[in-house]
């Protein structure tokens, strides 16, 4: 797995499946004030949508 430390707070990894849960969590949560900038907002509806979504991303990153 990828990961970057910044400091001792913050770091970047590689999404995976695993974080699928938390993400969509952000998403809805965020949702009103993320629509100015996320067009494809509307269209992600339940942890599935995020699923595939990562799904995407890691068979773009292979």
């Amino acid at each position: 797995m990828f990961l970057h430390k910044i400091d001792e707070e913050l770091s970047l990894k590689l999404i995976d499946l695993r974080d699928s849960e938390k993400l969509f969590e952000l998403i809805i949560q965020s949702r009103d004030y993320l629509r100015e900038w996320l067009p494809w907002l509307d269209t992600t509806t339940k942890k599935e949508d995020t699923e595939d979504f990562i799904k995407m991303c890691l068979r773009g990153f292979r």
